[in-house]
């Protein structure tokens, strides 16, 4: 059972991507990632922009494969440290 994290966009428009097992993930990362997998798609940018991200989120669990694409503005500063966490 995994989280994959990956990060698209900004100024250079790279891509980073990033996973860690479920159980491995803090009680404030586990809440984090119930909350926007509640949310699901009413998730929405106030604010799109030029040079703004966008994160991917894959869960691989006991339900399945589940996958939510949602801007930086909703993005969990705990949940985005696992994408940014990976060297180029």
């Amino acid at each position: 059972m995994k989280l994959i994290v990956e990060r698209s966009g900004g100024f250079a428009g790279l891509v980073r991507r990033g996973q860690e097992d479920l159980a491995a993930l803090s009680a404030e990362q586990r809440a984090a990632l119930k909350k926007l997998l509640d949310a699901g798609t009413s998730l929405v940018s106030p604010s799109p922009g030029a040079d703004r991200f966008t994160f991917k989120i894959e869960v691989h669990d006991e339900h399945g494969t589940r996958s939510l694409t949602i801007p930086e503005t909703a993005m969990p500063a705990s949940l985005a440290a696992i994408a940014t966490a990976i060297k180029d």
